[in-house]
């Protein structure tokens, strides 16, 4: 049986981004429906779709009388969209502090815990691959852990607001995957979620919003100010949490 329309749409939508992602689709570069359409080997209806998807949610941009394009984001955007999640995600953080319950924190561990199991297994893989794998991982990772901490809200417009903006952030994220200290940088990451689980659990709200301040600081450091150095990253990362 064909596939149904649902279906080819969310293909489209994470191939699509996939190449916005891996800037296979050049940042600024024309986007034609009809040529992604034929790449995919999929009719121009879920191409479309996905596309409008994709408009909702930043990454494409739909310019009137000149057609679509892919977002270019500059470092001013991707520093109002950092200033932008802390502000969200600083509420979100406090209402999960006021609301979760041991099953909600102990299934935030899971999420660090399952990330941490994975992360070891990809590090003795080809170093060729590993780039790609911890890509994926952190990106899907990242973004249930903190969408998780919004839900616990209830609040419908802040879960889509903070989920709108963790994926335009991952325009940004990309950037440490191909540095040569790529696991060092995610591992910090990953420390710094382990404190924040920490911090929820202790119902401690302003340790919390701390540790968002030093996670967006970390992101800013390593993936939007990038310095030539990947020694340089670590060591001024590791200095911060003195």
């Amino acid at each position: 049986m064909a596939p149904n329309n649902s279906i080819l749409t969310d293909y489209a939508y994470n191939e699509i981004l996939r190449m916005i992602l891996s800037t296979e689709i050049a940042p600024g570069s024309r986007i034609r429906e009809d040529f992604l359409a034929e790449q995919l080997g999929i009719s121009r209806t879920p191409v479309r779709e996905a596309v409008n998807r994709l408009i909702q949610n930043g990454f494409i941009i739909n310019i009137i009388r000149k057609g679509l394009y892919c977002v270019n984001f500059s470092r001013r955007d991707l520093l109002n969209l950092t200033e932008l999640r802390l502000a969200l995600e600083s509420l979100s953080f406090e209402k999960c502090i006021d609301l979760a319950t041991d099953e909600d924190i102990a299934g935030f561990q899971r999420i660090i815990d399952d990330f941490q199991a994975q992360l070891s297994i990809i590090v003795g893989h080809d170093e060729n691959v590993i780039g790609k794998e911890i890509a994926m991982l952190h990106n899907e990772y990242d973004i249930r852990f903190h969408v998780g901490v919004a839900q616990i809200s209830a609040s419908t417009r802040l879960i889509r607001y903070v989920n709108e903006v963790e994926n335009m952030l991952l325009i940004a994220r990309q950037r440490i995957y191909s540095n040569s200290n790529r696991v060092e940088i995610v591992q910090l990451s990953w420390e710094q979620h382990q404190r924040m689980c920490y911090a929820i659990r202790s119902r401690d709200k302003d340790a919390a919003r701390d540790l968002l301040g030093e996670h967006l600081k970390l992101m800013i450091k390593t993936q939007i100010n990038i310095v030539d150095s990947a020694d340089e990253i670590v060591e001024s990362v590791h200095k911060s949490d003195v």
